[in-house]
């Protein structure tokens, strides 16, 4: 049959499969029976027709159909908002028990801080510190006790508090992996801060005129014998609550100023908390499965509830930037706005939860036969998002950990015994920093040799690093994926140098337009790095394919970094502050040679952290690889269209 004859009598079938593919409601039974005449068109195109345009637009077609069957029919916007209405609610109703606890654990630490405070009023400047109550009561004094929120910047404070804000609350969440013992502290340490606060202002006002109410009264006075023994402590506070809307009292100014942006910011903390328990849970309670599949399923839910809480942090900035400010508001819409606030957290996190749980299970999308804690060895080649992406990285890490750890630590002493060989003195080696993101500057003082003078020598040696963190995370790649080693070729062992060469000379200089730059490089390389040496791709292709998805090249590093940045900063300033405290104590000598010791031993550190991440790096480029090669030739589809009548031979049949 003719090329001519052949479109002719299938342009039809074809246009409607088209027809199909852009529609919202389809029409299942109809969009397999078409798929499968289309595979089988292609199969005769691709033995009869192989060089001709009607072959590579059936490929596409089938490709189209891949696509939707592995990604599913929603669009991004479509999954964004369904996150929202449908997949964050459940995940917060199957782990409401965990999010009860953080509620628990913050109320009581609060009335701790409370009755703290009652035992011993000093305790507000150990607490809050001493500068920050003289500054409150000299407010206080001068009659704007609220004049703290009132900066002549609203945004850049509005700006500061919101990455205060998101801080705090990941370091709550991340500290939830050490069996939650972490996010449990941190809990503690908020409640009680948060009690020793508010009792502060509370203590500061004047209810001496106020009574109760009949019937409320001797509720209060045993109330307060019971906690403190005698005295009008809780007296006074019901007094306060009941006149809320009088004259008097700083503590009701404080309850409606502060309120307006602490009713989101501290649920938020409770549920940043909760998100921590979460990710803990897996590891103290993994019942049926492995404590390291446990722990993944706890902290895609634990993750899931803490990007829950961004959009409270920072809508809960901007209010304490520019609307906590306005005290001359009428006390009647701040308080309408409070309880408003406080009404959403209940309703989003309680109520809602329980109304989309009672309407079933959610239609879950197939997006792979096996799972990937069940399969032997993952399969690269298939189309994943950038989330399964991760998923399918921290697989493989996680089973490669006992290959990347060893290799890490052997990597990192090489690379600080010949950095310190070659340079002078040792306590002035390195100037590391201690912030929430200076591991990022730790790193790159690490990696820089031209723009801290250390000379091309250094460079050579940051290259061979890279090399060496190269080949490590390949053995663990060939390891535990379907990918074949490649046969030994010095084309590929030059390529890989070449490449490795190249982020020493990225990292070789400082400054923000080198930062920028490395920005913008290292995903390429790191991608032109795993195609070149596995994948065996041209230059071309891999530029190509990194620079037309930028969700896969950047999106996958950035969780990456959001991930492993907060527990290495949670390990160097808990776990690191104790060990170098330790060898302080038992290592006698003076303070040249502790200092000297100390640089060495955080340089080992730190680099062994970067050694992780960039091995972490190089397996997710891998899997990010894999998923835009089968985008690009459809090695997987072309698999299973061959055998799609394998099924029918075994019965004596072949499928029409």
């Amino acid at each position: 049959m003719r090329e001519t004859d052949f479109i002719e009598r299938n342009k039809d079938k074809w246009e409607r499969y088209e027809e199909s593919l852009e529609r919202t409601d389809q029409d299942p039974e109809l969009l397999n029976q078409l798929y499968v005449h289309t595979t089988d068109d292609l199969s005769i195109s691709r033995t009869f027709y192989p060089n001709r345009s009607v072959r590579v637009y059936l490929n596409g077609l089938a490709q189209r159909t891949f696509l939707q069957l592995y990604r599913g029919r929603r669009g991004e916007a479509s999954k964004f908002f369904t996150f929202w209405s449908d997949e964050l609610p459940r995940v917060v109703y199957d782990r409401r028990r965990p999010l009860f606890i953080a509620l628990l654990v913050f109320v009581l630490s609060a009335g701790i801080g409370v009755l703290s405070y009652r035992i011993d009023p000093v305790f507000a400047e150990t607490i809050l510190g001493a500068d920050y109550v003289a500054m409150t009561e000299a407010n206080i004094a001068g009659g704007d006790p609220m004049a703290v929120y009132k900066a002549p910047d609203a945004f850049g404070m509005a700006f500061q508090i919101t990455l205060h804000n998101l801080t705090v609350a990941f370091l709550t969440f991340i500290a939830g992996a050490f069996f939650c013992v972490g996010s449990v502290v941190l809990l503690i340490r908020n409640g009680v801060m948060l009690g020793v606060f508010q009792y502060f202002f509370f203590d500061r006002g004047d209810f001496t005129e106020l009574t109760l109410p009949p019937g409320l009264d001797w509720i209060a006075r045993g109330m307060s014998w019971l906690l403190t023994a005698g005295g009008n402590g809780l007296e006074k506070l019901f007094a306060s609550l009941v006149y809320l809307g009088s004259d008097e009292g700083v503590f009701r100014e404080s309850l409606l100023t502060i309120w307006i942006h602490g009713a989101l910011e501290i649920s938020s903390i409770v549920i940043a908390g909760g998100a921590g328990i979460t990710l803990g849970s897996g590891l103290l309670f993994p019942g049926t499965l492995t404590r390291l599949q446990a722990f993944g399923r706890s902290a895609r839910d634990g993750m899931k509830i803490m990007l829950g809480t961004v959009p409270l942090f920072i809508i809960a900035g901007f209010l304490e930037g520019y609307v906590t400010r306005q005290t001359d508001l009428p006390e009647a819409l701040r308080l309408l706005f409070i309880v408003l606030c406080l009404v959403f957290i209940v309703w989003y996190y309680v109520v809602y939860p329980r109304a989309v749980a009672a309407t079933g299970p959610p239609e879950r999308e197939t997006f792979r036969e096996v799972p990937l804690h069940q399969a032997e060895r993952l399969e690269l080649r298939q189309i994943r998002t950038v989330g399964e992406q991760l998923s399918a990285t921290f697989v493989v890490v996680g089973r490669g950990i006992g290959r990347l750890l060893p290799g890490v630590g052997v990597l990192a002493l090489v690379f600080c015994v010949f950095s310190f060989a070659f340079g002078g003195q040792a306590a002035e080696r390195y100037g590391f920093v201690d912030y929430f993101f200076g591991d990022l500057e730790n790193f790159y003082l690490l990696l820089t040799s031209i723009g801290e003078g250390r000379g091309i020598t250094y460079t050579w040696l940051v290259g061979a690093g890279f090399y060496g963190l190269f080949r490590l995370a390949f053995g663990v790649v060939y390891r535990y994926t379907d990918l074949e080693r490649p046969a030994a070729a010095a084309a590929r062992e030059l390529r890989l140098l070449l490449v490795s060469g190249l982020l020493a000379v990225c990292f070789a200089f400082n400054g923000t337009v080198v930062a920028l730059l490395v920005f913008l490089t290292l995903p390429f390389l790191l991608l032109w790095g795993v195609g070149g040496y596995t994948f065996d791709m041209p230059f071309r292709r891999v530029f190509r394919l990194a620079y037309t998805n930028l969700g896969s090249s950047y999106g996958l590093l950035l969780l990456l970094l959001i991930v492993y940045l907060p527990v290495t900063y949670l390990i160097d300033t808990v776990i690191g502050q104790f060990f170098f405290q330790f060898l302080d104590w038992v290592i006698y000598t003076d303070g040249g040679n502790i200092d000297a010791r100390n640089v060495m031993l955080q340089a080992f550190c730190y680099y062994s952290f970067f050694a992780f991440l960039f091995g972490s790096g190089v397996v997710a480029s891998a899997v990010a690889l894999g998923s835009l090669w089968e985008v690009e030739t459809a090695e997987d589809l072309r698999g299973r269209i061959a055998r799609i009548g394998e099924g029918g031979r075994l019965r004596g049949m072949v499928k029409e």
